[in-house]
Formats: C-alpha cells, structure tokens, sequence
C-alpha cells in the first residue's frame, strides 16, 4: 500500500492549510539556509537578477526589509539601492498589534537599532519616516513570504503585518510588488484569503519575473 504525502487538500480550512504549508516551508529552510556559501551565491545571484530590470531601473523609492535567517539575504541589493540614488526605506514595527512603518535609511552601519521582540535590525526613530501619500507610482516594494506561487500569491509568517501595511497605500496598483523567497518555497497551492495580497513579481536565486495574476 503507498505511503500517503500530506498536502494542504488535507484540509478543508484555509487556516489550517496555511499552517501546514508554513510548517512544511520551514522545515525545507532549516537545512537549505544552513548552508553559508549557499546563502552568499543565492545573494549575489538576487541581485544580479534583478538590477538590469526595466522595473528596478525606474523605481525612485526601494521599501526593503532586514532578512531574518531563513530568508534570501536582500541587504546587498538594498546598498547597490543606495549607490543607485534610489530612496531606501526598511519597516519599523509597532510595539503592539500588526503596524509597521518605513524609515529612510542612507547608512547600514549607524542607522539601526534592534529593540524589538524578534531581534531584527530596525532603522532608527531618528531616520525619516515615510508617509504613504508621498510614495511615488512605481516604487520597488520587497515583500518577504514563507511561500509563493507563480500567480502572486503569498503566504506569510501570520502575523499580518505586510498585508495590513499593504492595504494602507493609496496608490497601491501603480508599484511594483516584488515576493521574494527560496525557490525551494515556490510552490502550486496557496491559500488565499480577503484580506491576502498578490505580488505583480516573484524574485529568487534563480531570476526575476512577471506573476501571472488572476
């Protein structure tokens, strides 16, 4: 008799199928992130991917973030940003509830602090802040995920806080949502809910492309 696989139509739930996807996600990137000069070639390989895109070039703003462990390390991109003359804003999260907000960031030595529950580098409240209204069309958005599909969608941490940041953006469909993850976290199946968001771009190791959202 064949041994049964799990998947996410093992359950009739979005919840519980977005919980099984994040376990298994997790699982993968706990031994492919253990691998250092792994990590270094999926850097290298993210940023070149991604610099001679007509969608990079045009980006007056990059919004960013600091990479936990098991994510592709960004913070090269984000300097090649700086070196470029693009405005470069990394997320600061609220003390409470799911709110982030972006701080402008010029220096990645001085700029940070690291005040937060899940010890991530955040810039500083002596950095500017970004207000929504003044974010240019075709700003460069990095929006980190466990898991994604080719169609855009996404699968978070469940926190929130990338979806409701998200919602906030008055010109949300003029800017360029760039999902970034580990190839090994592309997948088919991912549970989408209301409040859910699609990137209109998909970066990893290997390239940098259109999503086909529907």
């Amino acid at each position: 008799m064949a041994c049964h696989t799990p998947s996410i139509y093992d359950f009739d739930d979005v919840l519980e199928q977005k919980k099984f996807l994040r376990k298994r996600a997790k699982t993968a990137l706990k031994d492919y992130c253990s691998d250092n000069a792994l990590m270094e070639s999926a850097a290298e390989s993210v940023l070149n991917s991604v610099i001679n895109s007509k969608e990079y070039k045009n980006a007056p703003f990059f919004l960013g973030y600091m990479p936990m462990n098991d994510e592709v390390n960004i913070i090269p991109l984000m300097k090649k940003a700086l070196c470029d003359n693009k405005a470069v804003y990394i997320p600061r999260m609220a003390k409470n509830g799911n709110q982030m907000d972006f701080f402008k960031i010029t220096d990645f030595d001085s700029d940070f602090s690291c005040d937060n529950p899940y010890k991530i580098r955040e810039p500083s409240l002596m950095c500017p802040k970004l207000e929504l209204n003044t974010l240019p069309d075709n700003s460069f958005i990095c929006v980190p995920g466990l898991a994604f599909n080719l169609e855009g969608a996404r699968l978070g941490r469940g926190k929130g806080y990338y979806d409701t940041f998200l919602q906030k953006i008055p010109n949300i469909n003029s800017q360029v949502l760039c999902g970034i993850c580990f190839t090994i976290c592309v997948t088919k199946g991912i549970p989408m809910e209301a409040h859910d968001f699609k990137v209109t771009h998909l970066l990893n190791e290997y390239g940098f492309v259109s999503c086909c959202r529907k």
